[in-house]
């Protein structure tokens, strides 16, 4: 592709980019795989700044959105300007490349205004700005520019480390242990793993350290009955089957069967065989639940969240959150940690955990659950972050060089016996 061509193809994702954000359609990376999978004279250097622009301008897309009014055009050229690129050398009008710029675009270019305000100048949207600054204080700007940076490709050790680290260095694929979580490798240039044999064989799963170290706070030992209550795709689920050495029972329950159908293929893939999958519904859920009352050793829920600990990683879905839609899911967290509550036996442990920096999706709502629980005890979390609440953990990309990510391990005393 020529180079104004490629800019053309940008004009067309930023347009899809902005449909899909109104009307909540797909997110960014299933658009850019639709739009290349019928485009296959494109490249990988094509594909490359394609993409690379197109990510620039989800990171900037509160302010370009602003000063643009969305125009799809107006935005990529105010990108091209903002990286010293010249928008001219691209909008000539000739075959596939964007029409000539008008003069109201030159002058938009001409007058394009400096990211002035915080919410422009760090990417993020302005109705969250106070929950923002209540969680990072003094630090508020770099803890912004560092969610603002690109997250580095992080894996977890599942097995046969030596023969994860032959590979790597037989490779030359630069990478170095993790700080927080043994179990971490981070390979320091991006690479596609998915035909690596240590990713076939499931040595290695892709996994932020962040995640890694919640599940080690669980304390999980073999022969636990142990329930993830968010299951997804198995992430947290398969790192507990490593510490639990595949003895005893893990019961993944997720709304979503897709999900549950990749997780069977990863513990295949992990050699992990002691997973029982189950999907809830809306019909079975309250029946499904009630047969695992008070059977559970460990509850791991990792709620449904804003994500806004994984910006780095996902930036567009600081532009899809709403103040509406935090509070549902603030909602749903309180809704999934009596259900764990309700699983796990006098004596067992709840691991609560979401990716996201906001307050009120982490501490409050612990404290509020133990205001209502008097047979809830917090189990202090020995390692600090900069969490508000003495005992659980608060990580964040500039604080710790990890995903933003919270855990309280909460566990349940016998009232009855405390009495006697």
């Amino acid at each position: 592709m020529i180079p104004s061509a490629r800019i053309e193809a940008v004009i067309d994702l930023t347009a899809q980019v902005a449909h899909s954000l109104k009307e909540n359609g797909p997110a960014a990376d299933v658009i850019v795989r639709n739009f290349f999978s019928t485009r296959r004279y494109a490249g990988s250097k094509d594909r490359r700044r394609i993409t690379g622009l197109l990510y620039e301008i989800i990171r900037q897309w509160g302010f370009l959105a602003d000063i643009s009014d969305t125009n799809p055009r107006l935005m990529v050229m105010a990108a091209l300007k903002q990286m010293d690129d010249d928008p001219l050398k691209y909008f000539t009008g000739e075959t596939h490349a964007p029409d000539q710029l008008t003069d109201r675009e030159k002058k938009f270019l001409e007058t394009l205004p400096q990211e002035q305000e915080d919410h422009h100048r760090l990417n993020y949207p302005k109705w969250m700005e106070a929950a923002l600054k209540e969680r990072f204080g003094v630090k508020f700007n770099e803890e912004l520019l560092a969610l603002n940076e690109r997250a580095p490709l992080t894996l977890r050790i599942a097995r046969n480390s030596e023969k994860i680290i032959t590979f790597l260095e037989d490779k030359d694929i630069a990478y170095h242990r993790g700080i927080h979580a043994n179990s971490a490798l981070i390979i320091e240039e991006q690479q596609q793993i998915r035909d690596w044999p240590i990713y076939r064989e499931g040595l290695v799963e892709i996994q932020d350290e962040a995640a890694q170290l919640a599940v080690k706070y669980v304390e999980l030992r073999p022969g636990q009955q142990v329930m993830d209550l968010c299951a997804g795709a198995g992430g947290k689920a398969l790192a507990a089957a490593g510490y639990m050495k595949n003895k005893g029972q893990i019961y993944a329950f997720d709304i979503h069967e897709s999900r549950l159908k990749e997780l069977k293929l990863r513990a295949k893939r992990a050699k992990q065989h002691i997973f029982q999958s189950y999907v809830l519904t809306p019909k079975n859920r309250n029946e499904k639940l009630a047969e695992f009352k008070e059977k559970m050793d460990r509850v791991i829920v990792d709620v449904p969240c804003s994500g806004t600990g994984t910006w780095r990683r996902n930036p567009e879905s600081k532009w899809r959150m709403t103040p509406d839609l935090l509070k549902e899911y603030i909602n749903t967290q309180t809704t999934l940690l009596e259900e764990a509550w309700q699983a796990v036996k006098p004596g067992g442990r709840v691991a609560y955990m979401t990716c996201s920096v906001l307050k009120s999706e982490n501490e409050d709502q612990i404290l509020s659950f133990l205001k209502k629980h008097e047979d809830a005890a917090l189990v202090p979390i020995k390692k600090n972050g900069i969490e508000q609440l003495d005992g659980t953990l608060q990580l964040s990309p500039y604080s710790r060089g990890t995903d933003g990510f919270f855990v309280a391990i909460l566990e349940k005393t016998d009232i009855n016996s405390k009495s006697k």
